[in-house]
């Protein structure tokens, strides 16, 4: 009689090991889908971002050769409308060497850690 309580009590234990065990891959399973995601989210992002820099360079790049060659004509010379552009580039590249932590660094931080602090605020809830 002692036996057959025993035994119970072992396929019990058995049946909590296995459903432990089955939840903890489960568990496994749910981080590996959230990091996949994740992973995903920031390839999308970083593409979408590449091809509207592309195009954003593109536009940059010939509305520089518009005014380069408006400015020529204002001008009457073959050169010095770009002179001019190139040295509008480099006051915008000064500038932004000057105030890059004000204007990028800081920025970019808090771009980065606002998303974090919202989906640790979205998991905690």
């Amino acid at each position: 009689m002692k036996t057959k309580n025993k035994l119970p009590g072992v396929l019990n234990f058995e049946k909590l090991f296995n459903t432990l065990s089955k939840f903890m891959e489960l568990k496994f399973e749910i981080f590996e889908l959230k990091v996949k995601e994740q992973a995903v989210a920031m390839i999308s992002n970083f593409i979408a971002i590449a091809i509207i820099a592309t195009f954003g360079l593109f536009m940059i790049f010939f509305s520089s050769l518009a005014l380069g060659y408006y400015l020529n004509g204002l001008l009457g010379s073959n050169f010095l409308g770009f002179v001019i552009i190139g040295f509008i580039y480099l006051f915008i590249s000064i500038l932004l060497l000057i105030f890059k932590d004000k204007l990028i660094t800081n920025h970019l931080l808090q771009a980065f850690f606002s998303d974090t602090l919202t989906r640790d605020e979205d998991e905690q809830d």
